[in-house]
């Protein structure tokens, strides 16, 4: 999936952040495991991406702000972790709209959607339904307060879920 990311995404924009070599680790990491027959949980060895608002330690959250370009993670935040946990393969960071709400920051063009770049990618967590749409990760995490994964995912053709509070 890296070598696709690396492909495909400069067009469709879904990617802040690819997280190649870490990723990679990750997938080996879990091979090595899934042939000793030890299973860390249900997505073990599953390919996976992050909106830009969860943090990754030593990697920069902006949550679609340029001027957090620099505000690099000191931790995992707890979905990274949980996630890590399951045995996913966290592969990056995706784009969202500035500060997770209705629109993109001037400075940071939007994620194209991938079946027709003349239709809208869809809100706060486009990158998340770009990069689900187009093949590049497996699932991904967005969030929704006002629409932010319910339109990316009707947008791009793609299945979301709106989990509840708690």
């Amino acid at each position: 999936l890296m070598e696709r990311i690396e492909r495909i995404d400069p067009g469709l924009r879904s990617h802040v952040a690819e997280l190649r070599t870490s990723a990679l680790k990750e997938a080996r990491r879990a091979d090595r495991e899934i042939k000793q027959r030890k299973k860390r949980g249900p997505l073990h060895g599953v390919p996976v991406a992050l909106k830009d608002l969860c943090d990754v330690k030593g990697v920069a959250t902006t949550a679609g702000l340029p001027m957090f370009r620099k505000a690099i993670a000191d931790r995992d935040a707890t979905v990274t972790v949980k996630l890590r946990a399951a045995g996913a393969v966290v592969l990056g960071k995706l784009h969202l709209t500035e500060g997770a709400l209705a629109q993109h920051h001037p400075d940071v063009p939007p994620p194209v959607n991938p079946w027709a770049k003349n239709r809208w990618s869809g809100a706060s967590s486009s990158g998340t339904g770009v990069a689900v749409a187009a093949g590049l990760t497996y699932g991904a995490l967005g969030s929704d307060t006002g629409g932010s994964i319910r339109f990316p995912s009707s947008c791009n053709g793609v299945v979301g879920l709106k989990p509840t509070l708690g």
